[in-house]
Order: structure tokens, then sequence, then C-alpha cells
């Protein structure tokens, strides 16, 4: 998967979707306060843009932003100088699979995935909502956004430079049964511009006591 997402990042900056815009229901999440704690994880963080409107409009203290791509990975890091924000945002390189990511009892107030749960492979699953759970406090928020079909399929296959990924479907009662260990406070539905298709499933999950 990292040969893949490098080869995507490596375009200009400009040339990523996600650099220049934020998702609507996110920003709406965020600005109406519904986000908040003090410690952040954000899961496939790309180019670092979401991590960094945390910081500007949250009072976020400490974000840790996380990608399987070196590629990617730099260029958070190059965001975050221009930003001023080092001080709040610190960017690593790693499968989130493994969960190396973080220290075995460190705990987020707040976990993000946007729209990375749809490329890992299904077997990764159990190992992944372990982590959340492990690492999200009793209480703290888990937003996650996922592709989903209009036409029932498992999956499609995404392209670039020869590199193939396979991006999964995971609809509102998939991911519901997932993550049975929180509850659902929020949801919404989304539509990509190019994959009619298509639509993405957005839900904000609160970890139960």
């Amino acid at each position: 998967m990292s040969d893949f997402w490098n080869k995507f990042y490596n375009k200009p900056l400009d040339k990523i979707p996600w650099q220049n815009t934020q998702a609507d229901w996110f920003k709406e999440l965020v600005d109406s306060g519904k986000i908040k704690g003090k410690t952040a994880l954000e899961l496939g963080c790309g180019t670092g843009m979401k991590s960094l409107y945390l910081a500007r409009h949250t009072d976020f203290e400490q974000i840790l932003g996380v990608d399987i791509s070196t590629k990617a990975i730099s260029y958070a890091k190059e965001n975050t100088e221009l930003a001023g924000l080092e001080y709040k945002c610190t960017f690593i390189s790693t499968d989130v699979a493994n969960w190396n990511l973080v220290k075995e009892n460190q705990e987020f107030d707040f976990i993000l995935d946007w729209a990375l749960i749809h490329c890992l492979d299904p077997q990764n699953y159990p190992n992944y909502i372990e982590g959340i759970n492990q690492h999200l406090k009793s209480g703290g928020l888990f937003l996650v956004r996922s592709f989903s079909s209009k036409n029932n399929e498992n999956y499609f296959v995404e392209k670039v430079d020869g590199q193939k990924s396979k991006i999964y479907f995971l609809n509102e009662t998939s991911l519901i049964a997932m993550f049975n260990d929180f509850e659902m406070i929020d949801k919404n539905i989304s539509y990509p511009r190019t994959k009619v298709d298509f639509y993405f499933t957005e839900i904000l999950f609160k970890k139960k006591n």
C-alpha cells in the first residue's frame, strides 16, 4: 500500500485534492465546537490539513498525524512549518495497522479517520479497531469517513502510475457493527465529485464509558 500512496503523492502539492479544501461536515463539526479535547490523533493524515485545521480552530494542544506515505508526511511537515504550528502538530510515517505509532498506554481525546479505513485490507480491521479502542479515552470521540456503494459492490480499484490499490466499501450498518463499543452521536452522507455510483458515509462516534 505504501508504494501506491507514495506514487499518489508524487505530484505537486496543489494537485492533491484535499490540500486546498476542507470537507464540509468535518469543518461544520469543528466550527460548531462538537470536536473538543486536548489531544488528537489523525490516522491517514495525508498532507496534514485536517490536523492543522484542528490546531487553528480548537483548543487541542497536541495533535499527532500519521500516514503510510513518506511523501505525504514530508508535505505535512512543510505545511506545518509554513503555518508556524510545529508546537502543536507532529507528523510521522508508519503503517497504522500495526499500532507501533503510539506508546502502549497513550490515550487521546479525539481520533480522526477521514477516508483511511476503506484503504485497509479487511484482514487488518480487527487489529485496527482494537487499537482505536485501546488509545481513545473513555468518552472520547472518533470520527470516521468511508466510501460506500449504491450498487452493493465490495470494492473498487484505484490506479496511479501502474500501482493499484483496492478501496473497500463500508456503509453505516457495517461501521456501527465494527465499532460496537461506541455510540453513534451524529452522521452524514456526502458525495465525491467524480464517482457517481459511490458516496461517503461519515459517522461521529463516542466511546462508551
